[in-house]
């Protein structure tokens, strides 16, 4: 049964971001190249799709809202495969698909996920840890501190709000049972 979810801050998020903004700003430069070239055997496609990506980014700005920033994201990620396959650019298309993949699992959110008999760390993949591998697991200013019995430690911002209090009790029970 699921005890505890803490969302970790993803100290790399805005440069994910960046990334994928440039990947989207080199395909919005190659639309730009392919139609001027001549190279499309659709004549305006390369244009429009260009001309979408120009629209979805500068409607970012003015929207506001945190969650726009992904799902615009994903949108122009999507356009740019889309127009790819119809132009017949497969190579371009498969290029792309990677890496939407990539950023897709870069920018998620990191969930660690306590139950009462395993921890589940959002590493990719999913690392499922035991709490028999356990030497103590604190929750203190914020931060989150798993330390294993190999001697790694890992050590994250939290977002999410828990009761410090609460949750390093429900640890110490599961470590102190095992100890038994």
């Amino acid at each position: 049964m699921l005890r505890f979810s803490i969302l970790l801050k993803n100290e790399r998020l805005r440069t994910y971001t960046i990334i994928s903004w440039l990947i989207i700003a080199l395909n919005f430069v190659a639309f730009m190249y392919v139609g001027y070239s001549g190279r499309s055997r659709i004549a305006n496609l390369p244009y429009f799709a260009a001309g979408l990506l120009l629209v979805i980014f500068f409607f970012r700005f003015i929207s506001q809202r945190e969650a726009f920033e992904n799902d615009s994201i994903s949108l122009c990620f999507s356009i740019v495969i889309i127009c790819w396959i119809v132009l017949q650019y497969y190579w371009a298309a498969g290029v792309i698909i990677l890496l939407f993949l990539f950023q897709d699992i870069s920018r998620r959110q990191l969930n660690v996920l306590f139950y009462d008999d395993r921890i589940i760390y959002p590493s990719f993949p999913r690392r499922t840890i035991e709490w028999k591998e356990l030497n103590n697991v604190v929750l203190k200013d914020a931060v989150l501190t798993i330390d294993l019995k190999n001697n790694k430690v890992y050590q994250n911002e939290i977002i999410s709000p828990a009761s410090e209090l609460d949750f390093n009790e429900f640890c110490d029970t599961q470590l102190q049972a095992l100890k038994k």
